[in-house]
Formats: structure tokens, sequence, C-alpha cells
């Protein structure tokens, strides 16, 4: 008869330290599949098995130091009805006037469509319907159909992504402040000829890092009226002190803002 005493030779760790182990797990998992997503022929295999059967997943907000954001959203042609069943995807593309509002459903198996992504929101919408929405600086959507009827739908940016709420999710600490950059370049865009296509040719890195010039500068002009640096201005703070030394891009960034007036 089998004892069902415990092992005595396996070590018992507090409860800390096997979270701690689990989430190193964790993490080298994530690592290895969103470096698979470079991989031309792999790259959905890694999608589907990041967003596993959620219905989306977001890995790059800029909270664990992660300079790249990807958005993996499973659109299924069977909902599984235990939670947020993505039916598609919205976003701004470059189109012949400018920019112009993209929506991608689900594809054939077998079929791929791959779509620039423009600065601004997205919005991952569900059958009911309801929607989780993002912030993004501009990237690349690809999208594949896979056997089993699921579509995986994957945006890439070279800069961080972000939860704007919706209803299966908060929102991030950056949302707010980059919701505004966005609102204040709306400006130049609906008054000042050009400004939208000067905007919208500059790559996600340039937008990211006139964001964060933008904060930075504002910061100043609090401090000078006494108002105390939150966690969040200390966060912008240091990624401003990170991107600045890529010369090239911080030049293209403050000759933006200049040229914009912000």
């Amino acid at each position: 008869m089998r004892s069902c005493e415990a092992d005595t030779n396996t070590p018992v760790l507090p409860a800390a330290q096997w979270a701690a182990r689990v989430l190193a797990e964790e993490r080298i998992t994530t690592d290895a599949l969103v470096a698979r997503l470079d991989a031309p022929t792999s790259w959905a295999a890694a999608a589907a098995a990041l967003v596993g059967e959620l219905g989306f997943r977001l890995i790059g907000d800029g909270s664990t130091g992660s300079s790249e954001g990807h958005l993996i959203v499973g659109l299924r042609d069977k909902p599984t009805l235990r939670h947020f069943d993505p039916e598609f995807v919205s976003f701004y593309g470059p189109d012949a006037h400018g920019a112009a509002l993209v929506t991608l459903g689900r594809l054939p198996p077998g079929t791929n469509a791959t779509r620039d992504a423009a600065w601004g929101h997205v919005h991952v919408v569900d059958r009911i319907p309801v929607e989780n929405r993002f912030l993004t600086f501009g990237g690349t959507m690809r999208m594949a159909g896979l056997e089993g009827g699921l579509t995986v739908a994957h945006l890439r940016s070279p800069v961080p992504i972000v939860r704007w709420g919706g209803h299966s999710q908060g929102t991030d600490s950056l949302a707010g402040a980059i919701g505004a950059f966005f609102g204040r370049l709306i400006v130049p865009v609906d008054f000042t000829p050009g400004a939208a296509t000067r905007i919208d040719a500059v790559a996600p890195q340039v937008l990211f890092t006139a964001f964060l010039r933008d904060a930075v500068n504002r910061r100043h002009v609090a401090a000078e009226h006494g108002v105390d640096a939150s966690e969040l201005d200390r966060w912008l703070a240091a990624a401003w002190a990170r991107a600045r030394e890529d010369e090239p891009t911080r030049a293209a960034a403050e000759s933006l803002l200049a040229e914009l007036r912000l």
C-alpha cells in the first residue's frame, strides 16, 4: 500500500519564495515566447501561446522597464463564454488621405494580414458589445488565421502600449499623461496645415521621446510653482534620461515639439 506521508526530502519553501519562483519561471517562459514573435514562420504560434485561453494580453506597458509593447488578441469563431471574447480590433492606420479608422476581424485559416498602426487609441471589442481600450504611439498589426477557429492579432510597437480602461481592465498610470499629450497633438492637427502629415510621418520612438520631453518640461514648470514630484513624474524623468541618450531620436523629437509649438 502506497504511503500518504509527505516526502521529507523535499524542502518546504516559504510562500513568498514559492511565489517568486513561479513568477520567475513564468517570466522566462513569457520572454522566450515574446522572442519568438520575431520569427517569420512561428510568430503566430507564439502569439497563440501567449494569449492562451484569454481574449487578449498586453506585454510591455512600461511598468517593468520593457521598451517594446505587444498587444495580442485572440479572435475566436466560437466564443468561450467564460470571459471577454473579442470580435474585432479597431485602430487608426495610414491611408491616402492621412489616417483613418481600421477595423479588423477574424481571418480564414492559413491567411495573414499586416497593417501599419498610427498613434492614437486601440479598441478591442466584444460581441455584447463592450470594449477594452489602449493607447499606442504606433506600430505594426499582424494577423494570422489558425486552424481550430482562432485568429491571432499582434500589435507590436517599439515603445510601450498602455491600458486605457474598459470592460475588464483598469487604466495604467501612464495613460492619463499620454492621453493628454495626444490631446495637445490634436490642436495642431485640426488647425495647422500639414501638421497631421508631419506627426504621422515620425517613427513611434520619436513620438514617444517627444512625449517624454514634453512631460519633463511640464514637470519643471510645476516644480517652479512648488508642486512636489509624484511617482509617475519620477518614472517619466528616468525614462527621459534613458531616451535622451539616443541623440538622433532626441533631436528629432525636440524638432517636432518646436515645429508644433508644444
